[in-house]
């Protein structure tokens, strides 16, 4: 058994080189019309389908970057103005806080002042209460000092004369406050 090469280029034994060469002339022109007439067009098809689709993909890309910018844009956007938001927040709070402490340090004050004038009312009211205890104890002492020197010195009749003399000016007489 013998291996043979499938394509032989040279011509059989009956047929002449002009032959075979016209023979595989036409044989490739005529294979080349057919790739021409029915492979080309369809390749170019595919070509063309591939690149409609790569510009198609090419498109949905440039669509999803300009989605994606204005993603970032809107982003970029609601950041400032929640920056913008914070700091009217903030300035809000801080004139809030000024106002807190206004009327905390006025309720103080107000206090303050009614505590001072309590205070004053009742160190008035204090001294009142004292006067009229040196009064009432000055009144006691001068009536005990009274009957010690009219027991000493004067007899009944004097004594009681006097006693009854200091009591009438007692009363008629104002003490000061």
């Amino acid at each position: 058994m013998r291996l043979e090469f499938p394509f032989v280029f040279h011509p059989p034994g009956d047929v002449t080189l002009t032959q075979w060469v016209i023979v595989l002339g036409s044989g490739f022109l005529l294979l080349a019309l057919l790739v021409r007439r029915f492979v080309v067009p369809m390749l170019l098809r595919l070509l063309e389908e591939r690149q409609s689709d790569i510009a198609g993909a090419e498109e949905q890309v440039a669509r999803t970057l300009r989605g994606a910018e204005q993603v970032r844009d809107s982003y970029r956007e609601r950041l400032q103005h929640i920056e913008d938001e914070t700091e009217a927040r903030m300035a809000e709070a801080i004139a809030e806080a000024d106002r807190l402490r206004d009327g905390i340090v006025e309720e103080a004050r107000a206090v303050a002042e009614d505590i001072v004038r309590r205070s004053h009312e009742e160190v008035a009211r204090e001294q009142a209460k004292l006067m009229a205890r040196l009064h009432i104890e000055f009144v006691d002492d001068v009536v005990l000092a009274a009957e010690h020197a009219a027991e000493r010195s004067l007899d009944e009749g004097a004594r009681r004369r006097l006693l009854a003399e200091f009591a009438a000016n007692m009363r008629t007489a104002s003490w000061p406050t």
